[in-house]
C-alpha cells in the first residue's frame, strides 16, 4: 500500500468514526447574529467531505478487499508456523530428558570402573604388601643365618618392591613396612659396619693397623661384600671418615711426629703394618719413604672402593702434615745444604709419581710444593737473617766497644781554616774561626765516611758528620748552614734555637776568648801542591748491633752472588738469588722500626742510637763502595753483579736520618727539662728579695748540676767533639734564656745586679766541661765559647750588670759590646739599670749614633 493509499485511509476511518470532532464555539466568543450562519456553514462542509470521503471509498474498495485476503492468510501462515514451534519445543523436552537419563548412566558406570580399578588397585597393593612382608622374612632369616649376601640381595628387592608402593606410601600399613625395612637396615649396617672393623683393624694404643679380607667363621663375608653393603645403605662416608682418622692416630701421627723420644719406622708384615719405636730420628728420605710404604700397603690390600674415596680424605691432611712438619723444615738456609735438598726434592716429586700411579686422589700439594721451593727457602733465609736481625737488636746492647773514627781532608793555604800561610798560625785560626763561614774543605780519603746527607726532616745535624752544605772544622764537626736553605744541623746542636732571638751573626773573637784552642787529635801532612792534609780521629761507643748487622748483610749478599755463578744454574733455589739482594732492606728496616723500643731501656738509648745507625750507615757505605770494586773484575754480566742490584743508597739515607731524629730527640727532650728548670726562677725579677733569692738559686743550682749529669752520663758514648757540641747546645738553651728574661726585667737595682751576676757566675762555672788539653801538653784550652754560640754574649752581660755608664760606653765605642748586642738591647739595659738622668741620656744617645 502506498503512502497515499495508507493517507486516503486514515481520513476514512477518521471521518467514520469522528476523529473530526465538532467545533466548539462558544457564544462568549462569536457575535450571536454570525453564530447560526457559521453553524450552517460548518454542517455543510461537514457534509461535503463525508460524500467525497464516500466517493472516494468506492473507489479504493476492491484494493481493500485484496489486502484483507492477504492478511487473513498471513494469518494462517503465522498460526500454522506457531504449532510447529510447539512441536520443535515439546520434542527438545523430551531430548533433555533423555540426555540426563544418559548423563546418570554414565557416572554410574564410570562409578563402577573406578571401584573396580580400585578393587584391583587394592589387591596389587596388599599383593606387594604380603610380598615384601615375606621378602623381610627371608631377609631376616639370611641375617640370622649370617648370609649378609642373601640378606643384601633381599633387602634390594624388598627396595624395589616397595617403590612399587609410592601411591600407598601415606597408608599406615606401608608405613609399618617402611619402619621395619628401616629398623632392618640399621641393624645390617651396625653389623656390617663392626664387621668392616674387624676386617680393618686399627690399633691406636699399638700403633698398627692389619687388614684380613675374610671375615672368620663367615667365610662367605669378605671385604669387598661388606664394602657393597656400606655402599648400599649409604654408610661408606661414615665409615671412610672414622677410617681416615683412626689411620691418623695409629699410623701417620706417630711417624710424623717429631717430638723429642718420639720417633717411630713403619714395619710392614703380612697383612699388618706398625709404627715402631726408635733410637735415632730418622732423616727426611725415610720418612718420604715410609710414607710410600704405607700407602702401598693401603692399596695393594684395600679394594678400590674403599681407597679412592679414603685417598681423597686421607692424602690432603696427610700432605699438609708432611710439608709442615718436615718438608718445611728440611729446607736449608746455608747453600752449602743444597745437595741433600735436592735428594729430598727429587725424592718428593717420586712420591708425587707413585700416588699418581695408584689413581688416587690429587698429588698438587706435593708438586706445588716442589715447584715452590725457591720461594720456600727465600721465606725462610728471610725469616732467618730477620730473625737474627731482631734478636742481635735486644742481645748485642750489652757488649760496648770503643771504636775509631778516622778521616782526612785537604786544606789550601788559602781557606779560612788556615787562617793563613803559617801553620802556626793556622792551628790558631782554626780553633778560633770555628763558627766563621769558611770554604768548604775537600775530603781526600776516608778510612770511615762521614755522613753526607742532609735530609730537610732532620731536626739535628750529625755531631761530628761532615755536612755539604755546612762549613767543617778540622774536629769533623758540623757548623751551622751557611746558605739558611737548611737550619737542621744548626738546630742539632742548639744554634738557632727559639729562646736565642737576639742572635744575629757568627761570633767573632771576642776579649775573653782563648788564643789557642784545640780540637779533636789530628795529624798533619803538606801534599806537593802546599795544600795541607788534616787526618781527624776520635772515638766514641757503640754497641755490637752494627757489626752484627753489616754481617748479617754481608752474608745475604755473599749467598745471593754465590746463586748467580754458573754452578748453580740448576740449583732449585738458583731463582731466589735476585730476591736476595732485597733482603738487606728489610734487615735495614727491621733495625730502625725496633731500635726504638730495644734501646729505650737504657739511660743513654737515644745517643746510642745516634752512634750505632751512624756507624752502620758508614759500613753499609764503605760495603757498597768495596763491593763495586770487587765487581770491577768480576766475569758476571754487569746486570748480575752484586753492585749493580743493591740498592741501599735509599737505605743508607733512611739511617742516617733515623740516627739524627733520635738525637734530636734527646736533645729536645734535655732543653725542655733545661728550660722547666729555669722556670723556676720566675724570670729573676726579685731575685734579692725573699721567697725570689732562693728560687733563683735553686733554679739555677739545678740547672748547673743537670747540665753537669748529661754531660757526664754522655761522656762514655759520645765521641768528643759530639760530646762537647751536645754539651754546648744545652749550655746555649740555658744561657739563652737567662739572657731574655734579664732583658725583659724593667728595673734592676744595685743589689739586684749584684745577685744577677752571681747566678750569672754559677751558670759560667760549667766552663771547665770545655776545657781541652792540649796535645803536646801546653796550657788547657777553654772551648766553651766555640761550642756555645752566645757564651760571650752571656759573659758581657755579667760583666754589664756591674759595670758603670762609663765602662758600658767604652765597650760599646772601644770594645766589642756591639758584636754581641744590638743598640735597642743596651740601651734597656741602661735604662734598668740606671736611674733617670742626663748622663744616661747623654750615653743612650751616644750609643744610638754610634
Amino acid at each position: 500500500m502506498s503512502t497515499n493509499d495508507q493517507l486516503k485511509q486514515a481520513i476514512v476511518d477518521s471521518v467514520e468514526h469522528g476523529a473530526y470532532p465538532e467545533p466548539d464555539v462558544s457564544s462568549a466568543e462569536l457575535p450571536s447574529t454570525l453564530l447560526p450562519s457559521l453553524l450552517a456553514d460548518l454542517q455543510k462542509a461537514r457534509d461535503e467531505v463525508k460524500t467525497d470521503i464516500r466517493s472516494l471509498s468506492k473507489d479504493i474498495a476492491p484494493d481493500v478487499d485484496g489486502w484483507i485476503a492477504q492478511a487473513k492468510k498471513l494469518q494462517a501462515d503465522i498460526e500454522r508456523s506457531k504449532a510447529t514451534a510447539r512441536d520443535i519445543v515439546s520434542q527438545a523436552e523430551a531430548g533433555k530428558a533423555l540426555k540426563e537419563k544418559t548423563h546418570d548412566a554414565g557416572n554410574k558406570v564410570r562409578l563402577l570402573e573406578k571401584e573396580v580399578a580400585f578393587n584391583e588397585s587394592l589387591a596389587t597393593t596388599l599383593d606387594l604388601i604380603r610380598s615384601s612382608c615375606r621378602i623381610l622374612d627371608s631377609a631376616d632369616q639370611a641375617y640370622n643365618a649370617n648370609d649378609l649376601r642373601a640378606a643384601l640381595d633381599s633387602i634390594k628387592q624388598c627396595d624395589r618392591s616397595m617403590l612399587s608402593l609410592s601411591a600407598a606410601q601415606d597408608t599406615r600399613a606401608v608405613g609399618l613396612l617402611q619402619t621395619r625395612s628401616s629398623r632392618f637396615k640399621a641393624t645390617l649396617l651396625d653389623k656390617t659396619t663392626a664387621l668392616a672393623q674387624s676386617l680393618i683393624q686399627c690399633d691406636i694404643d699399638a700403633r698398627s693397623v692389619a687388614i684380613e679380607h675374610n671375615v672368620k667363621d663367615m667365610s662367605d663375608v669378605d671385604l669387598e661384600l661388606v664394602v657393597e653393603i656400606l655402599t648400599y645403605l649409604g654408610g661408606l662416608d661414615v665409615y671412610i671418615r672414622r677410617l681416615k682418622r683412626d689411620i691418623e692416630f695409629s699410623l701417620i701421627d706417630p711417624r710424623l711426629s717429631t717430638k723429642p723420644g718420639q720417633y717411630t719406622i713403619y714395619q710392614v708384615e703380612d697383612r699388618i703394618i706398625r709404627a715402631s719405636k726408635t733410637a735415632s730420628n730418622p732423616d727426611t728420605i725415610a720418612t718420604l719413604d715410609d710414607i710410600w710404604s704405607a700407602l702401598d700397603f693401603l692399596s695393594t690390600r684395600l679394594p678400590k672402593s674403599v681407597c679412592e674415596p679414603l685417598s681423597q680424605k686421607l692424602l690432603p691432611s696427610l700432605f699438609e702434615t708432611l710439608t709442615y712438619t718436615w718438608l718445611d723444615q728440611t729446607v736449608p738456609v746455608q747453600i752449602d745444604q743444597m745437595p741433600v735438598f735436592q735428594h729430598i726434592l727429587d725424592r718428593v716429586s717420586k712420591l708425587a709419581e707413585q700416588i699418581d700411579a695408584l689413581d688416587w686422589a690429587s698429588t698438587a700439594l706435593l708438586k706445588d710444593w716442589v715447584q715452590g721451593a725457591p720461594r720456600t727457602w727465600l721465606s725462610k733465609r728471610r725469616e732467618t737473617a730477620l730473625g737474627a736481625a731482631r734478636s742481635l737488636l735486644f742481645s748485642g746492647l750489652r757488649d760496648r766497644k770503643t771504636v775509631e773514627r778516622v778521616e782526612t781532608q785537604t786544606v789550601s793555604k788559602g781557606d779560612a781554616i788556615m787562617g793563613g800561610n803559617d801553620v802556626d798560625d793556622a792551628d790558631d785560626a782554626w780553633a778560633a774561626d770555628w763558627e766563621e763561614d769558611t770554604s768548604e774543605p775537600k775530603a781526600v780519603s776516608t778510612e770511615q765516611p762521614a755522613t753526607t746527607t742532609n735530609d730537610d726532616d732532620d731536626d739535628d745535624a750529625s755531631a761530628w758528620d761532615m755536612d755539604d752544605n755546612d762549613t767543617n772544622g778540622a774536629s769533623g764537626t758540623s757548623a751551622p748552614a751557611a746558605d739558611g736553605e737548611e737550619d737542621d744541623a744548626a738546630d742539632a746542636w742548639g744554634w738557632g734555637d727559639d729562646e736565642t732571638a737576639t742572635e744575629e751573626a757568627p761570633k767573632p773573637a771576642s776579649p775573653k776568648k782563648t788564643t789557642k784552642s784545640h780540637g779533636p787529635p789530628a795529624t798533619e801532612q803538606s801534599t806537593p801542591s802546599g795544600d795541607r792534609e788534616l787526618t781527624l780521629r776520635e772515638t766514641y761507643t757503640v754497641t755490637a748491633v752494627p757489626d752484627g748487622i753489616l754481617e748479617i748483610v754481608m752474608k745475604v749478599v755473599s749467598d745471593a752472588e754465590t746463586l748467580t755463578d754458573p754452578s748453580y744454574s740448576g740449583s732449585p733455589i738458583g731463582p731466589a738469588a735476585s730476591a736476595l739482594y732485597t733482603l738487606p732492606t728489610f734487615i735495614l728496616a727491621i733495625y730502625r722500626a725496633t731500635a726504638s723500643t730495644a734501646y729505650s731501656k737504657l739511660d743513654t738509648g737515644n745517643m746510642l742510637i745516634y752512634n750505632d745507625a751512624s756507624r752502620l750507615a758508614d759500613q753499609i757505605r764503605t760495603f757498597v763502595a768495596r763491593q763495586s770494586e770487587k765487581d770491577g773484575s768480576s766475569t758476571l754480566p754487569s746486570h748480575l753483579r752484586p753492585s749493580s742490584r743493591l740498592r741501599l743508597d735509599n737505605d743508607i739515607k733512611a739511617l742516617e736520618t733515623f740516627a739524627k731524629r733520635a738525637y734530636s730527640a734527646e736533645m729536645e727532650s734535655q732543653r725542655t727539662i733545661i728550660r722547666d728548670m729555669l722556670d723556676g726562677a720566675q724570670g729573676f725579677s726579685n731575685c734579692n728579695a725573699e721567697p725570689f733569692a732562693s728560687a733563683c738559686d735553686s733554679a739555677v743550682s739545678i740547672t748547673e748540676g743537670r747540665l753537669r749529669d748529661v754531660h757526664k752520663q754522655w761522656a762514655p758514648i759520645l765521641s768528643r767533639s759530639a760530646l762537647l757540641q751536645s754539651s754546648g747546645s744545652l749550655l746555649s738553651t740555658a744561657i739563652s734564656k737567662m739572657v731574655m728574661e734579664i732583658e725583659e726585667i724593667q728595673d734592676i737595682g744595685e743589689e739586684e745586679s749584684v745577685k744577677l751576676r752571681k747566678l750569672c757566675d754559677k751558670i759560667s762555672e760549667v766552663k771547665d766541661l770545655f776545657m781541652q788539653e792540649h796535645p803536646e801538653g801546653g796550657e788547657a784550652s777553654d772551648m766553651t765559647g766555640i761550642y756555645c754560640p752566645n757564651w760571650f754574649k752571656f759573659q758581657y752581660l755579667g760583666e754589664l750588670l756591674e759595670s758603670s755608664l762609663a765602662d758600658i760606653k767604652y765597650l760599646w765605642t772601644e770594645g766589642e759590646l756591639r758584636l754581641e748586642f744590638d743598640a735597642d738591647e743596651v740601651t734597656d739595659l741602661i735604662e734598668a739599670l740606671f736611674s733617670d738622668s742626663d748622663y744616661r741620656r747623654k750615653a743612650i744617645a751616644d750609643i744610638r749614633r754610634s
